[in-house]
């Protein structure tokens, strides 16, 4: 099965789009609202309120790639997809292009034999249009509490 990828050009440079995805102000301004560490090694928990928290171990935190382990938020309630998630991987890869940079996004192990296959693919194009509208305007659209 394929896991879901998503690719688009961005009017950042890399360094700008990196910064997205390694620390919590970030991920906040385009998934929700995030604390924790976003350097190797470190944990960010994503608050999605009444729908609980998704927590992810960072792997990899450089300039051109970025790598996220979905894991068990500690002390906090997990969203519904979470047991589906645990163990996948986000990976953000940065090109940098004539225009800004290039990102392709790939949720290894988020695949259609899932059962949140459908409610996933919808909310990563959301938050994917989330982070163009930021790279665009400044301004994401992401889950506020």
């Amino acid at each position: 099965m394929h896991d879901f990828t998503y690719e688009m050009d961005l009017p950042m440079e890399p360094a700008a789009v990196a910064a997205l995805f390694t620390s919590a102000d970030g991920v906040s301004r385009w998934w929700g609202p995030t604390e924790g560490d976003g350097a190797a090694g470190g944990v960010l928990v994503t608050s999605f309120g009444p729908y609980g928290a998704n927590a992810v171990r960072v792997l990899e935190s450089g300039p051109h790639r970025v790598v996220w382990e979905s894991i068990a938020p500690d002390g906090t309630t997990p969203t519904g997809h979470t047991a589906e998630w645990l163990g996948t991987h986000m990976q953000y890869d940065i090109q940098g292009t004539e225009t800004g940079s290039r990102l392709h996004f790939r949720h290894a192990g988020l695949t259609p034999d899932l059962a949140c296959w459908d409610a996933c693919v919808a909310a990563w194009n959301q938050f994917m249009a989330s982070i163009r509208t930021l790279a665009e305007t400044g301004s994401g659209s992401p889950f506020r509490v």
